[in-house]
Order: structure tokens, then C-alpha cells, then sequence
């Protein structure tokens, strides 16, 4: 229950669209202009540009689409472009790169690749207007046992290596003080785990002008939890090739008020090499279902760090809400808020209003049929049947 409230992890949970792969004719006239100035526009769309994966993956059999490509149409509307060439991309990359591993190219696997793509718009009197687009793309890497997956992206990175990604809201994609948004990309290992007790390691690199290497531990531990109520805690202890150790620690208590209603206290907190004192942040948040994919989100938080010249740094409140644009496809979010944010103990502290609205689509988490690219016509029948 208290899963399906949180209205953005259950999006991303929803599969999208996947047409079926099909031959490609001898009379078949390939993209045209208009097909591929839209693919150059959903490109565009994006606001960044993928990383090189590296080395091609393997051609597929003349006549046969690759077991990446989903096809499209001309009049394909630009959503469902962006949603294809995003699954396609990260599909390529997933073969390519357990392929290094060895083994037979695991394609189903690839083909489960999953992600979202963020961009966002945003204004506060205290720091200006602000834009962001963020980035992540998961999958398994089954040639290297099931524990194992990759991960690639463009985030916040001392949020990401910290733990500190799902402090507000519904997991706002709008930017905070000091932000630093770069290309990060590593590896994942799910260690043995239980159903109170989780834990996983991710290694990696973070920046492309700069590379930094980072390894994070991640240990979740539900205490308590009954029909109504939830207490988990969580510790991250990560390190950073430029900013040291550090620890991470966080609880959560959840409580159900009603089907739709659903009430979060957090109370978090960062110590390592660069913070002075502990990086805090406490928060109290109502969650609202609103049905048909949309939610609301109330807060009011307080944050800071213990021994800075200014230990709390903001306080005040916002509100976020979330509305799909298009169904399983493209999301909006708006937010609105007010607080009292200063840095310097010298200034008198004011108010500060924000508003800000933010775009997010997701992509793959579906299933292909049993990839019919890769497997000759006079050889269908030899096929496995489609994953359940």
C-alpha cells in the first residue's frame, strides 16, 4: 500500500511501449527525411548526449532488424520516438558491455534495460533561475551472475554517492544550493539479503573532464512495520577519490492515514572529510493519491550543517504535484514553495518563494517477444516461448 502511494516509484514500475520487432522488406523504404529529422528532434529533446558505449554491438542478420531496434513509423508521435531511441540506446550499450564479460549475448536481458530521462525549469529568489536534465539508465549484467548490474547516468553527484537522492518529495528533479550535476556510471552488486535487511555496493566514476572514482555501501534495515506503520533506517558509508569518507544515516517512519494519505517523518544525516559537522535535514512530508497517476506531495523542512557559520541553513515549505501529460508515458510536475534560506549569519534572513516544473519520461522495464531479430526465419520454430 504504502509502495503504490509513492506516486513516482510505481510509475517507473509501469512498462511502456513495446512494439513488436518485425523484417525489414526488400521494397521497405527506410527512414525518411521527416523520420530521421524527428529522430534528430527527440534527440535534441533530451538536453544532453549520451556517453560512447564503446565498440558496436554485433549487426544483425541482413534483412533482420537488431534485437535492440524497436521499429517506428513516420508518424510516430515524438514521445513515443524518444521513449524507442532512449530503450534502443540503452539496450545496445547493456550487449555491448556484458559482452566483455563473455558468454552468449543475453539479449532478453538487455532488453529489459530500463530508465528516465529528467528536465526541469526552476526559480527561487534566493539562488535565480536554474535548469536541470538528469539521466539513468539501469540493467543486469547476467554474464557476470545474477547480482550483478550496471548503471550510467547524469545526476547530482555528491547526492548520488551520498545516499541523499530521495530527501524531498516525490523525488523532485528540481536543484538545490550548490548542485553539481555530472556523468556517472559504475557497477552494482546486490550482496545476500533478507526481507528486513538489504544491502548492495555500486563502484564507479563520476565526471568526464575530471574522473573521480567513488565506492558506496548501501545497508536498509526495517525495524518495525505493521499495517499502518513502517520504521526503516539506513546506513551509507561512501568514499570519493577527491572528497574523502564519509557516513550517511537515515530513519524514516511512515504512517498510513487513510487508503490515500500517507505521512513521512525523515530525519538524515551526512559526517565526512568535507562537511562541517553533520549535513542535516529533517522533514515532514504528506503524501496525497489523487488517483489516475497523479499525486501530491506536502512538505515542510529544515536543514543545515552543525558547524558551519550559518548551522541552519533554510527552512520553509513546498508543495509538489505530479500529473501524467500522457498516460505510462510523459509526466509533469509542478512545484510551489516558500522559505528562508541564508548562508551568511551577517545578513538578516528573508524569504524566498520558488516555483518550478519539470518533465520526466521513462522508458523500457517491458518485455520483447522472444527476439525474432536474432534468429533466421527457417529457424523460428526452434524459438523459447516470451518471458511471463
Amino acid at each position: 500500500m504504502m509502495i503504490g502511494m509513492t506516486a513516482r516509484r510505481a510509475d517507473r514500475e509501469k512498462p511502456v511501449r513495446r512494439p513488436v520487432a518485425h523484417e525489414a522488406g526488400p521494397n521497405d523504404p527506410g527512414p525518411t527525411a521527416r523520420h530521421l529529422a524527428r529522430r534528430a528532434l527527440a534527440l535534441l529533446w533530451l538536453g544532453c548526449c549520451l556517453p560512447a558505449a564503446g565498440a558496436e554491438t554485433p549487426d544483425a542478420p541482413p534483412g533482420l532488424l537488431h534485437p535492440c531496434q524497436l521499429p517506428t513509423s513516420e508518424d510516430e508521435p515524438l514521445v513515443d520516438e524518444t521513449q524507442a531511441l532512449l530503450e534502443e540506446t540503452g539496450c545496445r550499450a547493456a550487449l555491448w558491455l556484458d559482452g566483455l564479460f563473455g558468454g552468449e549475448a543475453q539479449i532478453r536481458s538487455a532488453q529489459r534495460t530500463s530508465g528516465y530521462v529528467e528536465s526541469s525549469v526552476s526559480y527561487t529568489q534566493f539562488d535565480g533561475f536554474d535548469t536541470r536534465t538528469r539521466l539513468r539508465v539501469r540493467f543486469d549484467l547476467p554474464n557476470l551472475k545474477e547480482r550483478v548490474s550496471a548503471f550510467f547516468g547524469r545526476d547530482d553527484e555528491d547526492d548520488f554517492i551520498r545516499d541523499r537522492t530521495e530527501a524531498f518529495g516525490l523525488r523532485s528533479q528540481f536543484p538545490t544550493l550548490a548542485d553539481r550535476d555530472e556523468w556517472l556510471a559504475g557497477l552494482g552488486y546486490g550482496l545476500p539479503s533478507s526481507e528486513r535487511l538489504q544491502a548492495d555496493v555500486k563502484v564507479g566514476a563520476a565526471s568526464l573532464r575530471e574522473p573521480r572514482a567513488f565506492v558506496r555501501m548501501r545497508l536498509h534495515y526495517n525495524a518495525w512495520s505493521d499495517y499502518q506503520n513502517l520504521v526503516y533506517v539506513r546506513a551509507t558509508p561512501f568514499w570519493q577519490t577527491r572528497d574523502g569518507v564519509g557516513l550517511t544515516l537515515g530513519v524514516d517512519y511512515n504512517h498510513v492515514l487513510t487508503p490515500s494519505l500517507l505521512l513521512r517523518v525523515t530525519e538524515v544525516g551526512t559526517i565526512s572529510d568535507i562537511t562541517q559537522g553533520v549535513d542535516w535535514l529533517s522533514a515532514v512530508i504528506l503524501y496525497q493519491n489523487l488517483r489516475d497517476e497523479r499525486a501530491i506531495a506536502y512538505q515542510l523542512f529544515a536543514r543545515g550543517e552543525t558547524d558551519a557559520p550559518e548551522p541552519l541553513f533554510e527552512y520553509g515549505g513546498r508543495t509538489i504535484y505530479r500529473q501524467p501529460l500522457i498516460p505510462a508515458k510523459l509526466y509533469g510536475e509542478l512545484v510551489l514553495g516558500y522559505s528562508w534560506p541564508r548562508d551568511d549569519p551577517a545578513v538578516k534572513r528573508e524569504g524566498s518563494y520558488e516555483i518550478g516544473f519539470g518533465l520526466e519520461l521513462p522508458f523500457g522495464r517491458g518485455t520483447h517477444p522472444a527476439a525474432p531479430a536474432a534468429t533466421p526465419p527457417a529457424d523460428r520454430s526452434a524459438e523459447p516461448p516470451p518471458d511471463p
